[in-house]
């Protein structure tokens, strides 16, 4: 992974480089997840979160994706991982995601405008079985380490 948080887009030989910013919210060994679709309408589990625009920190941009998609705000700790991820709705499109370490301080609501159509408490050590993969390597540190609480 790159040891950069920025620049939020570039064009990096074959594909454009994206920033984003997921939220690892946890209670115990459960995890927040938000449900959204890829282009082909196919669901899949992820982290909260999202793209960070230009004129954004990764933080900002965590609050402002949290507020969209979730109407909820958060507290935003600092970062824990990273992820790539190659967008099938973005062509030739990959995201770096700066992961942060969160603690919700309202109740989340899906937003189907914002494109999330669901968002559940799982336990880290049994995920919905199309969560990403990049998001269950990170869930599997949360259910190794007993106590923790986001």
């Amino acid at each position: 992974m790159a040891n950069r948080l920025s620049p939020r887009s570039e064009r990096d030989g074959q594909f454009d480089l994206r920033t984003g910013a997921k939220a690892l919210v946890t209670a115990g060994s459960d995890v927040l997840l938000v449900r959204e679709r890829h282009a082909d309408g196919t669901p899949f589990w992820t982290l909260p979160g999202g793209g960070v625009e230009p004129d954004e920190t990764p933080t900002e941009g965590l609050r402002r994706e949290l507020d969209e998609e979730l109407d909820c705000r958060a507290r935003i700790a600092e970062p824990v991982d990273r992820f790539w991820y190659a967008h099938e709705s973005l062509t030739e499109t990959v995201s770096a995601y700066t992961v942060f370490d969160c603690s919700l301080l309202s109740t989340p609501d899906p937003n189907e405008t914002e494109g999330i159509y669901d968002c559940r408490w799982v336990t880290a050590s049994s995920l919905p079985s199309r969560t990403l993969p990049q998001v269950r390597e990170i869930c599997k540190d949360v259910a190794d380490v007993p106590g923790v609480v986001g």
